[in-house]
């Protein structure tokens, strides 16, 4: 893992102080989103195979059917089903959580940066079931957040996400200073 520090400190604005740092843990791959989303996934494959096979083995198909369904089978099998698994721990190992005294900041990649002055955002707090890790989510936080951190938010491009810290191990640290900021 990263020095959060470092990563974050040319994101700073002259005179703000970085309160706490930190990156979402790679050993959490889970989340509530979850519970709905691995069952749809694996019914998706399953039916996606069942009918390649069942338009393969018609009388009369048309070549391009079964290239079809092997579309829909390389979707839910790579991508749904264990492909979004890999792209939420490429993202976790790129990504940097930061509190200042006025802003929390979000750093992905090289390029990625958000931010959000905390005073002016609420913030949805929610612990994980194992009552360490911790997710805060600065904004509206609602139906349309499901999916985030799930791996999924590559198919809603357009859609601008709200600042948060997903699967943070340091929560009473985070929670403590994002009180003390507010």
């Amino acid at each position: 893992m990263e020095n959060p520090q470092q990563r974050l400190q040319p994101h700073l604005r002259p005179g703000e102080k970085l309160l706490w740092s930190g990156q979402p843990d790679p050993r959490v791959h889970f989340m509530p989103f979850d519970a709905f989303f691995v069952p749809f996934s694996i019914l998706w494959c399953a039916f996606a195979v069942w009918w390649t096979w069942r338009v393969s083995t018609d009388a009369g198909p048309r070549w391009w059917s079964p290239l079809f369904g092997l579309l829909f089978v390389a979707m839910g099998l790579l991508y749904l089903v264990f492909g979004r698994f890999i792209v939420k721990a490429r993202r976790k190992r790129r990504t940097v959580y930061g509190l200042t005294d006025t802003r929390a900041i979000v750093v992905e990649g090289d390029r990625r940066v958000s931010d959000v002055r905390v005073k002016d955002e609420p913030a949805q707090v929610r612990k994980n079931r194992d009552g360490v890790h911790v997710e805060v989510v600065f904004g509206g936080a609602g139906l349309q957040t499901a999916q985030l951190n799930s791996g999924m938010e590559i198919f809603s491009p357009g859609r601008p996400s709200p600042v948060a810290f997903f699967d943070v191990a340091d929560g009473e640290a985070l929670l403590r200073e994002l009180n003390r900021v507010r």
